[in-house]
């Protein structure tokens, strides 16, 4: 009897033992993301007195020496612009507090954040430590090399593609892999509103996690790297770009002879976008079907436009139109045979605003600036950005049909 307790006690704590291991993989997990995506970003503290100058430095330009192909794509990235015009523009308006819930995204970091405070709040200079592995300046970069990889001094990344020993006596001492930076998680912090966040009709103002996690990309295993840091690519190319946009969706133009009129459905489906097209309430898709004659708008047929459609301060919400993956937009016309002239066309257009609601918040600002107090540098910074959130509009496509028998289905 003795010896069955005994081996009763000792199975309890092997199941303990594998329960406790279980939790822990989970748990870790979980812990490394949310230490790693705590905001501000702690201070890395005083560089390893072993690190040489370039080891020392948070300045992308050093990460370029070696990380070339990295730094470039970086370079030309909106994340590399997180903290442009658009951000600073607005800071002294929003003051300290506001801001501080701004620069979680567009400033991670501790020490960018100390810049920007010093140069729109008058808090004092960054300290001499700060100073010697960050120059100042790079505050405007926004989302630096650091801001996802380093902490406490320390490199972290994604596993390598091929099989490979840590090799301490690299730069840095080499780096820690971790498989978090392949995951969806690794991107929520930003692009996913806060449980404790703004809501607007019931919704989140940002849900792009939560989109792709309903989504069959998520079953699939399909990530947010797949599709915006193909091959490990530091662009991140989303709806700002034209061939990115493009492989989101596919587009339909029938036409259809119903006795003595002609019937057209055109349709844009989200095929390719793991999550709703478009996302977030900023960009917007435009959709007109037309009647052409002789290369111009004879008569409109029908439009529709694709986003979630607020207010500039974000207390109303107008309409969601945001196609979920596998969603379908259709926009259909009629038109009598009788009126229909040789030559005759079908558009159907798409053109995409990726920053439409800025644009319309920005240009309410400019136009009443004595009101609201904006001047000086503020003014120039919202003067630059207006133009370049205005510059990004771009057509998706534009397709023609004719009225023929080979276009009838």
């Amino acid at each position: 009897m003795r010896r069955l307790n005994t081996i009763l006690l000792l199975r309890i704590k092997e199941v303990g033992v594998l329960w406790l291991l279980l939790f822990c993989f989970v748990h870790c997990e979980k812990t490394f993301l949310e230490s790693h995506w705590s905001t501000p970003i702690a201070i890395q503290g005083i560089p390893p007195a072993s690190y040489g100058e370039s080891e020392k430095s948070l300045n992308p330009k050093d990460c370029g020496t070696c990380h070339k192909e990295q730094f470039q794509k970086w370079n030309v990235s909106l994340h590399s612009k997180a903290g442009g015009e658009g951000l600073q523009w607005q800071l002294k308006r929003l003051g300290v507090e506001k801001s501080e819930a701004c620069f979680s995204c567009h400033s991670p970091l501790a020490e960018t954040q100390a810049y920007f405070k010093e140069s729109k709040f008058g808090f004092p200079k960054p300290s001499e430590e700060i100073r010697s592995y960050l120059n100042s300046g790079n505050e405007e970069r926004g989302l630096l090399c650091a801001s996802c990889h380093v902490r406490n001094h320390v490199r972290y990344g994604p596993p390598p593609r091929s099989e490979r020993a840590p090799n301490v006596s690299s730069p840095h001492g080499g780096y820690v892999a971790k498989k978090d930076f392949e995951s969806s998680e690794f991107c929520a912090s930003c692009h996913e509103s806060p449980k404790t966040g703004k809501e607007l009709n019931g919704k989140r103002m940002m849900g792009t996690f939560t989109e792709w996690k309903q989504s069959r990309f998520a079953s699939a295993g399909i990530t947010c790297q797949n599709c915006h840091m193909e091959n490990r690519s530091h662009e991140w190319k989303g709806i700002h770009d034209l061939e990115t946009t493009k492989k989101a969706v596919t587009s339909s133009l029938i036409l259809k002879l119903e006795k003595d009129q002609l019937t057209i459905t055109a349709s844009l489906t989200n095929t390719g976008a793991g999550h709703k097209f478009p996302t977030y309430s900023v960009p917007k898709v435009f959709l007109t079907l037309t009647w052409i004659r002789n290369g111009k708008i004879f008569r409109p047929l029908s439009e529709k436009t694709i986003g979630r459609v607020t207010d500039i301060d974000l207390e109303t919400e107008f309409e969601d139109t945001r196609l979920s993956p596998g969603e379908k937009a259709v926009l259909k016309g009629k038109i009598a045979l009788s009126d229909w002239k040789k030559g005759d066309t079908i558009r159907f257009q798409a053109i995409v605003e990726p920053d439409e609601f800025y644009v319309r918040m920005f240009q309410h600002n400019q136009d009443h600036k004595k009101e609201l107090g904006i001047s000086g540098a503020e003014e120039l910074q919202l003067s630059e950005v207006l133009k370049k959130v205005k510059s990004s509009r771009y057509v998706l496509f534009k397709t023609d049909r004719k009225f023929s028998s080979s276009t009838l289905e």
